[in-house]
This record gives structure tokens, sequence and C-alpha cells, in this order.
């Protein structure tokens, strides 16, 4: 279940979507998809940057947010979004995908509470922003079997492959990041 919100799954079927909605003509949604997409992965992609830059801390609370339940809730939330849903039942969907995901991700030892709580709720807002900013343009729109054809195609080719971005993301913060954002104990004598 948790390797739902995998980047090796999300990532190739965020590329499919958007590359439908282009085989279609349906340019405002490609580009809303797009906007979704990258706005939703950019700042889970600054949080983990900022929070990750010291390393873990012996309590932590928040160190590394779930970028799998981000990705995930936005995701599927975003898919969801494109059928005839009524906005509250977008939103119970929604939020019990980033609940289910957010369970899988501490139930596994991998995040803390609070780090799926953040998660969660990005892609939760990513999602309404989409929603919200879509609303109307699905009359238009029914190439919904194409996208569950690139959905399905990706999550049977994909499966068993795990790319490794989260230490690719620690690494880059440490090197970058740990000079301004760490303070280093004094020097005891």
């Amino acid at each position: 279940m948790t390797n739902a919100g995998d980047q090796a799954l999300i990532i190739p079927i965020e590329a499919g979507v958007f590359i439908v909605f282009l085989v279609c003509r349906c340019w405002r949604m490609a580009a809303a998809w797009a906007a979704m997409v990258v706005a939703g992965s950019g700042l889970m992609l600054m949080l983990k940057l900022y929070f990750e830059a010291c390393g873990p801390a012996r309590h932590r609370v928040l160190y590394s947010p779930s970028g799998h339940t981000m990705a995930a809730t936005m995701v599927y939330g975003g898919l969801l979004s494109l059928t005839r849903l009524n906005r509250a039942a977008l939103l119970v969907v929604t939020l019990a995908i980033a609940l289910l995901m957010g369970w899988t991700r501490v139930a596994l030892g991998y995040h803390t509470v609070m780090e799926v709580v953040v998660g969660g709720a990005l892609g939760l807002a990513v999602v309404a922003c989409f929603s919200q900013w879509t609303q109307g343009w699905q009359k238009n729109f029914r190439p919904v079997l194409s996208i569950l054809c690139v959905v399905a195609v990706v999550g049977i080719s994909m499966r068993g492959w795990h790319p490794n971005i989260e230490s690719a993301i620690q690494s880059a913060s440490r090197l970058y990041f740990s000079q301004w954002e760490c303070k280093r104990p004094p020097l005891q004598e």
C-alpha cells in the first residue's frame, strides 16, 4: 500500500496524465495539472531541504515531511477531482487517501505522525487549489479511461523499482544548507 506514493510510481503517473491531457488537446487541464504537480512537489522539496539540513534530531518530531503522503494525496486526489464527485465527497475521499498513506508511513517507522500530517495537509491544499481552479472544466473532459490505462500500465511496469530520491535530497540539503541552518555546539576544551 505504501508504494502507491513512491516516486517510481508517482512521477510516471504525473507525466502520463499530463501527456493524456496534451494528446486530448486539453491545454488548460494540462497547464493546471502541471502547475499542481510542480507546486506540490516543489513545496515538498523545499520543506525537505530545510528540515533535513541538520540531520535527524535525537527526539525528532518533524525531520522529513512525508513525500509519499503528499504525493499520493496530490496525485490520486487530483485524479479524483476530474470525476463528477461533489466537493464534500472529494474532500472526504482525498482525506481518506492522506490518512491511509500516512498511517502506512508511520506504521512502517519511516515517519512520525507530525511528518505525515504535514505531507497530507500539503497534498490536500494542492488538490483543493487544483479542484477550485479547474471547476467546471470537467464537463468538457472525458478521457478518464485513457488516464486509468496510464495509471494501470505505470503501476504494473514500475512494480519493484524504488528510486533513492530521499537520500539525494538529504545529501543536497546537508551539503548546501547545513552551514546556514544548523547551530553548532560550542567547542569544549
